[in-house]
């Protein structure tokens, strides 16, 4: 039986990390920077650090700059943006593989929620 996946991580907890980080800064910032602030939490290599900013890059999520001889880097999207980005696209997998059963346990968790966000949310997809 061939089974498709539907479940895994959009980022590694590293790369998770590393987005908190840029995501609560202001403007755009280094490799040292960032290497700083996490080395207060756990030993890491600045090359490490360098690398998995370098993927985030490649994954669309950052967006770097040459700033002298370095690279500056910020959010190319808000955290909110990734993370109703990355909510569709396991959504959207888990139905295409799943079906019915996804979409039945999706209405009862919509179930769980006020009247009035359930409006709001409404609201909101006929805005979209």
């Amino acid at each position: 039986m061939n089974k498709k996946r539907v479940t895994g991580k959009v980022l590694g907890d590293l790369e998770s990390e590393v987005m908190e980080i840029i995501w609560g800064q202001k403007g755009a910032v280094s490799v040292k920077s960032v290497t700083e602030i996490l080395s207060k939490r756990r030993q890491i290599a600045y090359t490490t650090v360098m690398t998995i900013m370098a993927r985030l890059v490649n994954k669309g999520v950052l967006v770097r700059h040459m700033s002298g001889p370095s690279y500056l880097y910020k959010p190319k999207v808000s955290k909110e943006q990734f993370v109703a980005k990355a909510v569709h696209g396991i959504f959207s997998s888990a139905v295409s593989t799943l079906g019915e059963e996804v979409l039945a346990h999706f209405i009862k968790e919509i179930q769980k929620i006020s009247p009035k966000k359930r409006q709001d949310l409404l609201k909101k997809l006929s805005e979209g």
